[in-house]
């Protein structure tokens, strides 16, 4: 056998090197294929808004809008579509310009997973899709109704580094139409009041 050289030892110490980096790097590939699932720490949900927009052709409307809601589980499948819960109350409480009323009846409305941004696992939003948002609104400048239905709007919750959520954010088109208007307009809200119906603010994790 041989002896050992210093190339030889450089050259192992090479190899290791690239060893433990190839498992490191497979290590994290792993962690973040993984986590195709998110963790909450409540099943309920509330977020109130005191201004979301309505903007159309009759200018924009200004009104405080409260939602209420409930996941299915605890663990919400990270896949697009996937419903997660429903919005099960929802309330206009008063507009500082025009006038809006949920149509009770629409209720509830689904809530689809959508999206998230970041880089995992560091997700910074949390996208869900709501389905058969519906409302009647009022024209402030002629006093006209109208029914509207939204065109699945995205609630977009902000989260911290710890998990929790700091943020809803709410977006879309919505069409409306009665006797004697029809505009299509565009929602916009955001609000720091979202939690778990009890005052503590709701924890997403990745699992």
């Amino acid at each position: 056998m041989q002896p050992w050289t210093w190339e030889d030892a450089v050259r192992l110490g090479k190899m290791m090197l690239a060893v433990v980096g190839a498992t490191v790097l497979l290590a994290g590939l792993v962690g973040s294929a993984s986590a195709r699932n998110l963790s909450t720490s409540s099943q309920l949900l509330r977020a109130s808004w005191t201004r979301v927009d309505f903007s159309g052709g009759f200018g924009t409307l200004e009104c405080e809008v409260v939602v209420e809601g409930s996941f299915h589980g605890r663990t919400i499948s990270k896949t697009v579509g996937t419903l997660s819960g429903f919005i099960t109350a929802a309330a206009v409480i008063r507009c500082a310009r025009g006038g809006a009323t949920v149509l009770r009846e629409s209720l509830p409305w689904h809530v689809q997973y959508a999206s998230f941004t970041g880089r995992l696992p560091n997700i910074t939003t949390i996208g869900a899709t709501i389905v058969g948002v519906s409302f009647s609104i009022r024209d402030p400048g002629t006093g006209s109704t109208c029914l509207a239905r939204a065109i699945n709007p995205i609630m977009t919750f902000g989260r911290e580094a710890s998990g929790a959520t700091t943020s809803a954010s709410v977006s879309g088109t919505a069409v409306c139409r009665g006797p004697f208007i029809e505009v299509e307009g565009e929602l916009g809200g955001t609000t720091t009041n979202v939690d778990n119906r009890s005052g503590s603010r709701i924890t997403v994790t990745l699992i």
